[in-house]
């Protein structure tokens, strides 16, 4: 009886080390991670970057069905009708965040320029040229990358058209919007004074 059981622990610890004729190989490269879309499509909505509480940028995506504090809706209602525009998504980022967003933390940079703020914007050669009503003297760099990430994700999908900021006291150097963190979040993505 013993010599069975020692038989049968034998076999059982040598399965495992047969690994049923699969041999060992190295890792095969088979190309990058996997990519999802989790932004809404432009045609019903839009994209604003607030701040977070630890001052990181955080995208929020308003639907197409959201109403504004007048009861109306704040764009085209995305049956068929026009995409919002760089204008009508930059003033609504300085609108401020509507109660979800900032009931989730969400917030603008003190010295962003507030609701009602002239906004224009002209397209050249897929650059943008974002034009404030405001001074953008005293403008936080993550405030820069609130506008500049805004405008650019409201003119492309992808969100890598270069912004210009222009104010009522000068014109900032192109910016891309760059969405990684960095331990300096405030640095990130604004152009060069």
């Amino acid at each position: 009886m013993r010599a069975r059981l020692r038989a049968a622990a034998a076999l059982a610890a040598l399965l495992p080390l047969t690994a049923c004729g699969i041999q060992e190989t190295d890792v095969i490269e088979a190309g990058g991670g996997a990519t999802i879309d989790v932004l809404p499509a432009r045609q019903v909505g839009m994209i604003l970057f607030f701040l977070s509480p630890d001052g990181l940028l955080m995208p929020s995506s308003r639907s197409a069905d959201y109403e504004g504090a007048d009861g109306g809706q704040q764009w085209p209602d995305g049956t068929g009708a026009a995409a919002p525009s760089v204008e009508e998504t930059v003033s609504a980022l300085l609108g401020g965040p509507v109660p979800p967003e900032r009931s989730a933390g969400m917030d603008n940079d003190p010295s962003l320029p507030g609701p009602g703020t002239r906004v224009e914007v002209t397209v050249s050669d897929g650059s943008l040229e974002l034009h404030l009503a405001a001074p953008l003297d005293g403008l936080s760099e993550r405030a820069e990358r609130q506008l500049v990430c805004t405008a650019a994700y409201a003119e492309r999908a992808a969100g890598s058209a270069p912004v210009a900021l222009r104010g009522t006291d000068g014109t900032r150097a192109p910016a891309r919007c760059d969405l990684r963190p960095d331990p300096e979040p405030a640095t990130t993505g604004t152009a060069p004074r």
